[in-house]
């Protein structure tokens, strides 16, 4: 059996870190580490050879910084083919027979669309270019790793499907001590979406120790049909005494996870930040033999074998579709169809209605929402891009994309950071040719209306067929069985009452016969018919007794939502009696305190006058502030500087503004954000806002606080280190709290962060570095302005960083996090502003 046969049959093991490794033989701190395949390929076969003889079975070339855009910082974008191609080149010949060999690409170093300044289309633009020289060289594997944006790692997926065809492609993130990426994403919401989009291998790499992977590695085998991978760091490092990098876990501790690893679900294991040959050579002994379990501590003999999880996601959440739990509850709401304030908040672009439906639906119970922008006259598929963007930021629920317009829905599907559902496409002729191939290129699910060439089936045996020609139709496409979902239609009963027992009785017959699942959109079959909202509830309870899967309904109408919840508990779903008990209990709660209440006559206390004769005026500044701090807690951008204008024009003064209502928001949706309530997407959406306000608030502000009111911060990423996104979100939350922000920059040596401290007459400098090699530097800056006699604090973060180090080096503060270091620069300069002097 090759090497390649083993994929997925057997654990493999990959080698450790690479850059470490050519660090002790030589590398210059601050140097391109990929350049070594040209300038010094001589090394980079040794550490190759290294690990192939510890053991390892997977080589991987060193190219994570080998993009155009990280190769352009060094003056190397021009190399980017040549690199690429050597560094396979030197992996191929050290590997021979004895290993497998993956073609690495790294994330970007800087945030995409919607939370960066790189649009998705460029960001696969830049992807492609360095896979296609990878793939040129023809490794068996394109490795994409560490992602912390699901949809960046979308791009670098969709570019590697294109560039690479044939290839094997293995998509990791990387997570931090949440089990979360810093982006919000969980593992399972990662499986769904890359396991759609293609990938062969799916897992997770760096950021922390192996520790912190064991329940990332159960929950992700739980809902994939691939192979799970993971590449831990040798624990999270920290610098001793000599400004050495010492990673806690050596070859023994870690190479002991490798089994628990493989029982929780790992097929293939590997190393990262500070594992070694010898890490690895321990790794593959402990290992050798061992089946990976399922995630559930059963041993399946074959990686991924026999899952056929139903499920959808967003960036952040995942919906699956388990009997256990009951049907999946599809808001219908925004539909422009006889709503002429929905179609027009589309048709101007503004989408603040859409926005308003959707957390309103979620609110009341939606798990995924429809989203149909099919206004006439409108450029569709620009519409259903700015729709799903808006979705995006105001809930994090999978969504559903109704569209006929293949444009269109490809439109919203490259938008959408998740895997999504497609509704909807027939056997009508043309309809599933437009459709099925932009959904499997998205990796979306899709819903199969039961429609054939002849029209309408009358008998739930023929709608059974059509579903059957459905299975087949998407999966000619690549569309897996459990990625259809089939609509066996709810017409009319008031002109086809004989059809209603025929749907019902197909849904049993898809589910049984089939194995699908099932929607329906309830509202239909009450078109014509007085008293609606009834003849729905009676419907939907008769559907779910059926089996109804997937609801397409208003969850606003009340009824219809608690007959789910009752349906839910005499069909003995999970949690159903709780969730009855809770919302429908509650109601009647509630009902029966305002009966108490309506047979109380009314106070004639003197003390309940004021509230009685409250003027309107202060209910209005009332509402019109709390209307700010919930548009800052939503990251509404755009509606909130009509709420600004609102605002001036009721009297309340700009600086009660800022310091009674924005201020407050985004402290609050700091310690949301340190609580791992509100992610990092919340926290950018929620900075954009603040930053929209303070912008419109400008002139107002300019009599009274100066720009740089609370104080200079200069902000620099150290020296070889061009990671900026912690530093940019610093900037930008900083200057929303008031601070005036000086940013220097990436790669910024100690003399040059001296020199502009200086010129900005800095209160604060704040340091990031995301790379264990570059830490030292931060204590080098230090060094340099105690011997320069600039007396100036100095706060320091990144993700290889602690508050140890901090104190080691003589740093001032330290911030685990955006909100953390805002915090920490508020209170070093809270009252003192000391301006660094020689």
């Amino acid at each position: 059996m090759s090497m390649m046969e083993l994929f997925g049959k057997q654990v493999l093991v990959f080698d450790g870190a690479i850059g470490t490794q050519l660090q002790s033989m030589g590398l210059p701190a601050g140097l391109c580490p990929d350049i070594w395949c040209l300038d010094n390929p001589e090394a980079v076969r040794l550490v190759h050879q290294q690990y192939v003889a510890a053991g390892a079975q997977i080589l991987q070339t060193n190219t994570t910084g080998a993009s155009p855009l990280r190769l352009e910082h060094y003056g190397l974008r021009h190399k980017t083919r040549e690199l690429n191609l050597a560094a396979v080149r030197l992996a191929r010949e050290t590997a021979g027979n004895q290993a497998l060999v993956a073609g690495s690409v790294a994330a970007l170093g800087t945030l995409i669309e919607p939370l960066g300044p790189i649009s998705f289309d460029q960001a696969y633009e830049i992807f492609a270019e360095q896979v296609k020289a990878l793939a040129e060289g023809a490794p068996d594997f394109i490795i994409l790793e560490t992602f912390i944006d699901l949809n960046e790692l979308r791009a670098a997926l969709l570019a590697s499907k294109d560039f690479a065809p044939g290839i094997k492609i293995i998509a990791q993130i990387s997570l931090d001590h949440s089990g979360r990426t810093i982006t919000g994403t969980d593992p399972q919401s990662a499986g769904l979406v890359l396991q759609s989009l293609g990938a062969d291998a799916i897992g997770f790499n760096c950021s922390s120790g192996p520790e912190v992977y064991l329940s990332a590695v159960a929950e992700l085998a739980k809902v994939v049909g691939v192979p799970v991978s993971v590449q831990p760091n040798a624990g999270i490092p920290h610098l001793n005494s000599a400004g050495q990098t010492i990673f806690p876990l050596g070859p023994e501790d870690f190479a002991s996870f490798g089994p628990k690893l493989v029982g929780a679900g790992a097929a293939l294991v590997g190393g990262c930040c500070g594992t070694t040959p010898q890490h690895i050579r321990l790794l593959r002994n402990a290992v050798e033999g061992l089946i990976p379990g399922d995630g559930t501590g059963t041993c399946s003999g074959v990686a991924g074998a026999g899952r056929a999880v139903t499920g959808l996601a967003s960036r952040s959440q995942a919906v699956l579709f388990t009997e256990a739990a009951g049907p999946v509850i599809i808001g219908e709401r925004i539909n422009p169809t006889g709503r002429k304030q929905l179609a027009e908040d589309i048709r101007r672009g503004s989408f603040a209605v859409v926005r308003r439906d959707a957390k309103a639906q979620v609110a009341a119970g939606a798990q995924i929402l429809d989203v149909n922008v099919g206004v006439p006259l409108i450029d569709e598929p620009a519409a259903m891009r700015g729709a799903v963007l808006a979705v995006q930021e105001a809930v994090v629920t999978p969504l559903c994309l109704d569209s006929a317009d293949p444009k269109a829905l490809a439109a919203g599907l490259k938008a959408f950071s998740g895997k999504a559902l497609v509704n909807s496409y027939s056997l009508e002729p043309g309809k599933a040719e437009a459709v099925l191939p932009v959904a499997k290129r998205y990796g979306a699910a899709v819903i199969g209306l039961t429609i054939a060439e002849g029209g309408l089936p009358t008998t739930a045996r023929e709608r059974l067929e059509i579903a059957g020609r459905l299975v087949e139709r998407a999966a000619s496409y690549g569309i897996p069985r459990q990625d259809v979902i089939i609509d066996p239609l709810a017409l009319a009963a008031g002109a086809q009452p004989e059809q209603v027992r025929e749907t019902l009785q197909a849904i049993g017959l898809i589910k049984s016969e089939l194995g699908c699942r099932t929607s329906l959109g309830i509202s239909n079959i009450s078109f014509g018919m007085p008293n609606r909202g009834f003849l729905n509830a009676a419907f939907l309870t008769m559907a779910l007794a059926a089996g109804l899967d997937l609801a397409i309904i208003n969850p606003l109408d009340e009824r219809i939502m608690d007959t789910i919840r009752a349906a839910q508990v005499l069909l003995n779903q999970e949690g159903s009696a709780r969730r009855y008990i809770s919302i429908v209990g509650a109601k009647k709660l509630v009902h029966n305190a305002a009966v108490v209440t309506a047979a109380v006559p009314p106070s004639t206390s003197a003390v309940s006058a004021p509230i009685v004769t409250a003027s309107k005026n202060t209910a209005a500044q009332d509402s019109v502030r709390r209307a700010l701090y919930d548009a800052v807690m939503e990251g509404d951008q755009g509606g909130i500087i009509v709420i600004i204008d609102a605002a001036l024009t009721q009297g309340i003064a700009p600086m009660a503004i800022v310091d009674g209502c924005l201020i407050p928001a985004l402290d609050e949706v700091g310690r949301l954000y340190a609580q791992g309530i509100y992610f990092l997407p919340q926290l950018m959406q929620s900075a954009s806002a603040m930053k929209s306000a303070m912008a419109r608030l400008q002139p107002e502000l300019k009599d009274v606080r100066a720009v740089d009111g609370q104080g200079t911060v200069v902000l620099a990423t150290v020296q070889g280190d061009i990671h900026d996104i912690g530093k940019s979100i610093v900037a930008l939350l900083l200057e929303n709290h008031g601070f005036r922000v000086i940013d220097l920059g990436c790669d910024v040596s100690a003399r040059d962060i001296l020199a502009g401290a200086r010129a900005h007459q800095a209160d604060l400098v704040a340091l990031s570095a995301l790379m264990t090699t570059t830490m030292p530097y931060m204590k080098e800056v230090i060094d340099l302005f105690a011997s320069e006699k600039y007396d100036c604090p100095v706060l320091i973060g990144g993700a290889a960083t602690t508050g140890a180090f901090a104190q080691e080096i003589g740093a001032a503060g330290y911030g685990n996090d955006a909100h953390e270091a805002v915090r920490e620069v508020r209170r070093l300069l809270s009252g003192n502003k000391n301006k660094g002097t020689s």
